[in-house]
């Protein structure tokens, strides 16, 4: 058997509901199906030096000898598509890799990412990999905007995505509304020789990041999308392009003694032109001011006119104490991956930083958020004892800063657990008033309108949060999904839950399973159920339908018997 392998752009594509479209209407759509492929695609490929390796009925894969003629190929494709009205519409992947041929089939590298990268893209997206991405021209990457990362089979690390297009995707502009300023704040560096001192080093990148979300005017991009950059040497403009950030803020810290050096310098992320860099020499005891004065030199830099209200806000209450502030930034670690045990140590740092300071507002919120957490979760014996005290935590916290955007967070996330679905929202717009670049509180709050009913809102604050963070968590992807799901926009919801599935094997399938029996896909979700039993052999529907806090209870009803029908557990 002969076996050939080479390096190539490979360039996947699929027809969007095809298979509905077939039960639908066979003869219209096979007569569309051929007038598209050999009116637009194949001459779209042919012109652009490609060459279809298989077809799959509704597929195709393309490989190009050269990447930038893959995505040129793959933009003039989706372009035209959305020019004609009642066209076909297409998923496209494209992906940089070996492609391997022999007499039977063809496979590779190159092969499996691009269609794995078809399969996750939104109808009319163009879904590229990070190799793709640094591949082509700076014109070019500037058509594309980071879709986070994502985990594909036999890959052994995640892989950076970025996304041209899209059904939906006008509000999801990665650099925000004309005129919108986005800043990166990068993790400091740690100078020190104790390796130890990372964790102070990042505790103050937390606090900066912190005290410019309260900046009115100024988006910033969430610490977990910052973070991945951590101990890299990165080039500014490659991070403003991945985030869609037009400034980046980076430092250091050096400590010695009971003095601590930290160094800050503000970057026009689209130039690489440095804005301005200062160095603040402290003692310990009062480093906490640091975080404020680099962030009141941002916001004369970009000409921010601070009202007295927002003054106030800014500087907030935070604590002088050292070790009351090493314990609140343990806790919030903790939160980054809340299993039961990172809940309990939560609980356990911020406590200890109330008993160190008792006017230490952010450690009660942070102990809240970790209640409340529990309480989700059923990590207690009493849910409602655990979400008392979370809310009495809360208001704890309030009363010393009411400011405080967690702290309102906390008590909109309760009464979401309790069905409070109105004073939720009204909750969660509150921590927003306070810190509008808060991503998960945005995220919170889609699902909670989603459950109200309120789908299109919901849709806007899921893009505001994968904006906001755009190395987003799956649930993420699952939130913005199920408001899609809702909506009836069934193709757009499929490929986010697809994602979803992506990113935390089990999860998705579920819904998944809804969008195809609405669509009448019963094979597909028959499919999709017995999966989700093999990932979660636990999942029962009564269980399930306990979580779920639909204000209007006959979708709940008409989602559990879809599920029925497929013979899942009740």
């Amino acid at each position: 058997m002969t076996t050939t392998r080479r390096l190539s752009a490979v360039l996947a594509a699929d027809v969007v509901g095809y298979s509905r479209m077939m039960q639908q209407d066979e003869s219209g759509t096979l007569s569309a199906l051929r007038g598209f492929r050999a009116e637009l695609f194949e001459p779209t490929v042919s012109g652009h030096g490609g060459e279809v390796i298989k077809r799959m009925g509704d597929g195709w894969l393309v490989v190009f000898p050269a990447v930038v003629q893959a995505v040129r190929c793959a933009v003039d494709l989706q372009q035209a598509l959305a020019g004609v009205a009642g066209q076909l519409r297409l998923r496209v992947g494209v992906h940089l890799g070996d492609v391997v041929t022999d007499e039977e089939d063809i496979y590779g590298d190159g092969v499996n990412v691009a269609a794995r990268l078809q399969q996750a893209a939104e109808p009319g997206a163009v879904l590229v990999s990070d190799i793709v991405h640094r591949s082509v021209d700076e014109k070019m990457r500037a058509l594309f905007h980071s879709a986070g990362t994502r985990a594909f089979k036999n890959m052994p690390e995640p892989v950076p995505v970025f996304k041209w297009g899209g059904q939906g995707t006008a509000t999801v502009r990665v650099n925000g509304p004309a005129g919108a300023r986005m800043i990166a704040v990068l993790p400091f560096a740690n100078l020190s020789t104790d390796r130890e001192q990372d964790f102070f080093a990042d505790g103050i990148t937390e606090e900066v990041i912190t005290t410019l979300s309260k900046l009115p005017g100024l988006q910033v991009v969430a610490r977990n999308s910052t973070f991945v950059y951590k101990g890299r040497s990165v080039d500014v403009k490659q991070v403003g392009a991945e985030l869609g950030a037009n400034l980046v803020l980076e430092g250091s810290v050096r400590t010695g003694g009971n003095r601590a050096r930290i160094t800050a310098q503000l970057i026009d992320a689209t130039t690489a032109t440095h804005l301005w860099a200062d160095r603040y020499d402290r003692s310990l005891d009062n480093v906490f001011e640091v975080q404020d004065e680099i962030a009141l030199r941002v916001a004369t830099e970009l000409q921010v006119e601070l009202l007295e209200g927002e003054m106030a806000r800014f500087h907030g209450a935070g604590t002088r104490d050292l070790e009351a502030w090493s314990e609140q930034m343990r806790a919030v670690a903790c939160t980054r991956s809340m299993t039961r045990e990172d809940c309990a140590a939560a609980r356990r740092h911020a406590t200890r930083a109330v008993q160190l300071d008792p006017g230490y507002a952010a450690a009660y919120g942070t102990m809240a958020f970790a209640q409340s957490v529990e309480a989700r979760h059923g990590y207690t014996d009493s849910r409602p004892d655990t979400l008392a005290e979370a809310r009495a935590n809360a208001r704890r916290s309030l009363e010393l800063e009411p400011y405080n955007p967690d702290a309102w967070a906390v008590l909109g996330f309760a009464d979401a657990i309790e069905g409070k679905l109105d004073t939720a929202i009204a909750q969660f717009r509150q921590a927003l008033e306070q810190n509008h670049n808060h991503a998960d509180v945005w995220a919170r709050l889609s699902i909670t309108l989603t459950f109200r009913g309120q789908t299109q809102e919901a849709i806007s604050a899921a893009e505001q949060a994968i904006r906001l963070n755009p190395q987003y968590p799956g649930w993420y992807a699952g939130n913005l999904g199920f408001a899609l799901r809702m909506a009836g926009r069934f193709d757009e919801a499929e490929a986010r839950f697809r994602e979803y599935s992506e990113r935390a094997a089990g999860f998705g399938l579920m819904d998944l399973a809804l969008i195809y029996v609405a669509t009448g896909r019963e094979a597909d979700a028959r499919r999709a159920a017995v999966e989700l039993m093999r990932h979660r052999p636990g999942f029962r529907i009564s269980k399930w339908a306990e979580t779920q806090l639909f204000a209007d209870k006959s979708l709940l009803d008409r989602d559990c018997e879809s599920l029925r029908q497929l013979g899942l557990p009740e």
